[in-house]
């Protein structure tokens, strides 16, 4: 539970809308861009959270966030006391020698018919009983799951003008977002993925930022902030190697977008960052955005003159017809660093179905890699039901939406927007070492390309982070 002196940090906050002033917060004394906000304790959800749940982002007692190293510290080790049965609401199939072969095979004869244009027959064949498990036990080999997952996010891709779901119950917001939530935190804990992606990232805003004596403000503008640990690794650093910059963070929550936050996560992220700002006497500020992808104008009103901007855009965290004008956008704003992470589910310079087979097999490398660290099964029952299956499924419906982001694409609009491609430097590379140094097993690997820094399980690509000079 949060101590006294940590709920005074706490500050009101509400989502700006386009044309109205961002909220603000102080932590240590505030340059002239700071407005101090009224402080409350009443917040119900967060009260609840505190006092009933433990929330693992609320939580910051015994923080160590040591900038070389993973950081599972910033949230709390005892996690929610709110479960959910992630498996056992679910059949336990027991597949066969076959099932592998005959669930990819008719996933590749769906994926086939629709990129012909034969929904009608993709559909028939995704609904046949042998492949449709709703959710499959984690006894079955992570290519069986992940066809599982593909097959059902078609299959709901498909019929998202014809299915009726009047009959189900919603999940209530607040028990969606806990979910989400516990999910995060066991993947973080579980997985390298985040904590690379995290570490790779900031250390490419400091090299390009931080060591610039006119630098006073980093301001970040984030259009897929997770829960916002990346950015409290970076105020660690800048507190103690940079001291008296301030850090200035935007989180752009794009409408329609599987990065889109529901308000009271925000709320928590806002309330995390402003109190881990204020113990290391770090100025900052928060603001957050929901934007339509087409609008992104309001976005010129946030930054000052002043300051070092850099944007995390990772590949297809907005729709693929508004690159451009996110790009122009943030050429106007004076943008000095775009960062981006690619999960190898954005590969839209492939034909439909071997889009689909890419992202597939990019799945099967991740869930080998979460069977290899040897953790529960509830636990990666959990992880792949709200963490997993949510980005399949952003990831289908994007390609048969036709939004697909192709990554040779997207590195050709960079360029052509005026970016420049950044050599990630050799800290960012020895910290991604270290990182998997003090795993338990043995697979995941590392791989420079082309100035950008892959992570690998095995012979598998699970993501890369590339950076970008305007």
């Amino acid at each position: 539970m949060l101590g006294e002196e940590r709920r005074k940090a706490s500050s009101s906050f509400t989502l700006t809308s386009p044309g109205l002033r961002p909220p603000t917060h102080a932590a240590s004394t505030p340059p002239p861009w700071l407005v101090d906000a009224d402080h409350h304790h009443d917040n119900t959800f967060l009260h609840w959270v505190i006092n009933d749940h433990h929330h693992p982002l609320l939580d910051l007692d015994d923080v160590d966030l040591d900038y070389t190293k993973p950081a599972p510290s910033f949230f709390a080790d005892r996690g929610l006391h709110h479960h959910h049965p992630a498996s056992s609401s679910f059949p336990s199939p027991k597949p066969t020698a076959d099932d592998n072969t005959s669930t990819v095979e008719q996933l590749v004869q769906a994926a086939k018919l629709t990129e012909a244009g034969d929904v009608l027959a993709a559909r028939h064949i995704l609904a046949r009983p042998a492949i449709n498990y709703r959710l499959p036990a984690s006894a079955a080999p992570p290519l069986l799951r992940s066809a599982l997952y593909f097959k059902d996010a078609l299959r709901r891709a498909l019929n998202s003008d014809v299915d009726d779901d009047s009959s189900s119950t919603p999940t209530p917001p607040l028990h969606d977002l806990l979910l989400k939530l516990t999910a995060y935190k066991a993947f973080s804990d579980l997985s390298p993925l985040l904590h690379f992606a995290h570490f790779t990232c900031v250390q490419a805003v400091l090299d390009e930022l931080a060591p610039s004596a006119s630098c006073s403000c980093i301001h970040l503008l984030d259009f897929d902030i997770g829960v916002g640990e990346q950015w409290a690794s970076l105020m660690h650093d800048l507190a103690h190697r940079h001291p008296g910059v301030a850090l200035k963070v935007t989180a752009l929550n794009v409408t329609a977008s599987s990065s889109h936050h529901h308000p009271l996560e925000l709320q928590l992220i806002h309330d995390t960052l402003s109190t881990f700002a204020a113990d290391l006497s770090v100025p900052f500020r928060f603001a957050a955005f929901n934007l339509d992808a087409t609008d992104l104008t309001p976005l010129l009103a946030v930054a000052a003159a002043t300051d070092a901007i850099a944007v995390h855009l990772p590949v297809g965290s907005v729709h693929a017809t508004a690159v451009p004008s996110v790009l122009h956008l943030v050429r106007r704003l004076g943008a000095r660093l775009v960062v981006s992470v690619d999960r190898r589910c954005d590969r839209g310079e492939l034909p439909f179905a071997a889009h689909l087979l890419q992202a597939l097999r990019s799945t099967v490398s991740l869930l080998e890699s979460l069977d290899a660290m040897g953790t529960d099964s509830d636990v990666v029952a959990k992880i792949e039901r709200f963490w997993v299956q949510p980005k399949i499924q952003e990831c289908v419906r994007a390609a048969v939406g036709g939004d697909k982001t192709a990554a040779s694409a997207w590195r050709a609009t960079l360029a052509s927007a005026g970016f420049v491609p950044v050599q990630v430097s050799s800290m960012a590379e020895a910290q991604a070492e270290s990182l998997l140094k003090k795993l338990p097993v043995r697979g995941f690997r590392l791989e420079r390309r082309g100035g950008s820094l892959f992570l690998h399980w095995q012979r598998g690509e699970l993501a890369s982070i590339s950076a970008w000079r305007c």
